[in-house]
């Protein structure tokens, strides 16, 4: 989807060469590209926490064995 810089748009308005129709227009397109943009965050933040989680897992398991080696063995 495309649609022109925010700051073109603001300055068009400016200067009275766009409609208040097509200020909705810009407007619901840069709407719905920050919506795609915030999803894009929230996935990658939760793939992110999930791999940490993982790392943390296995840190945890690797500390659990190492105690037991030296202390039963």
């Amino acid at each position: 989807m495309g649609t022109y810089d925010h700051q073109k748009i603001l300055t068009d308005w400016s200067n009275g060469t766009l409609t208040a129709d097509m200020a909705i227009g810009h407007s619901l397109q840069h709407i719905a590209q920050l919506y795609e943009l915030l999803a894009q965050a929230r996935k990658s933040a939760s793939d992110k926490v999930n791999h940490l989680e993982n790392k943390v897992n296995a840190l945890q398991v690797q500390s659990a064995i190492l105690i037991l080696k030296f202390t039963c063995g």
